[in-house]
């Protein structure tokens, strides 16, 4: 299979939120990896969200004394592990 990521991946445990607006279910994750066009988590939801359904991640707790920022991501793959998002770039940036 070939490789079709647009960035490099770094492999990194950080302790984020996952929101799944539509099913109004929050869950705190970890990610496996990240970069600057999606991540990986390790998170389980039951049931699984759908590939392009839209969610937010956001990092667990203050950052610098501030809350993070939510970031948009569309669910690109979900595995027995966990689900692979891809980030939403708003049309303006």
């Amino acid at each position: 299979m070939e490789n079709t990521r647009i960035s490099e991946r770094i492999e990194a445990p950080l302790d984020i939120k996952v929101t799944w607006p539509a099913a109004q279910q929050v869950k705190r994750a970890v990610t496996k990896d990240f970069s600057d066009s999606g991540a990986f988590v390790l998170v389980a939801f039951e049931p699984y969200p759908p590939v392009d359904t839209e969610m937010h991640l956001q990092l667990d707790g203050l950052v610098l004394g501030k809350e993070p920022p939510v970031l948009k991501a569309r669910v690109v793959r979900v595995t027995d592990e966990g689900v692979a998002f891809r980030f939403v770039r708003d049309e303006a940036e």
